[in-house]
């Protein structure tokens, strides 16, 4: 094979390997993942484009912010606790 065509297969291998590892970080939307209203742990909409991603609740607000601080000092500065009282609409606007 010519390096040409190895940087080919390389490029098409890495974009659905880079899209699945991206993905995995990433959390429901405030839309799918409401089951009640309470409070839900969610990654801000300017630390993710298209919307808030959910990692957990409903919760307490203590609970909450419990879930917060576990995930550590790097991540938990850019989780919100966020009160769903109703269905979210479409990212997670009211």
């Amino acid at each position: 094979m010519s390096e040409r065509s190895i940087g080919r297969w390389t490029t098409l291998l890495a974009a659905p390997l880079l899209a699945a590892a991206l993905s995995a970080c990433t959390g429901p939307g405030a839309s799918q993942a409401y089951t009640g209203p309470g409070w839900y742990l969610e990654k801000s909409y300017i630390v993710v484009g298209g919307g808030p991603k959910v990692f957990g609740g409903p919760f307490t607000y203590e609970k909450c912010e419990e879930e917060r601080i576990k995930m550590g000092p790097i991540t938990s500065p850019e989780m919100l606790c966020v009160n769903h009282p109703g269905p979210p609409k479409k990212y997670g606007l009211y």
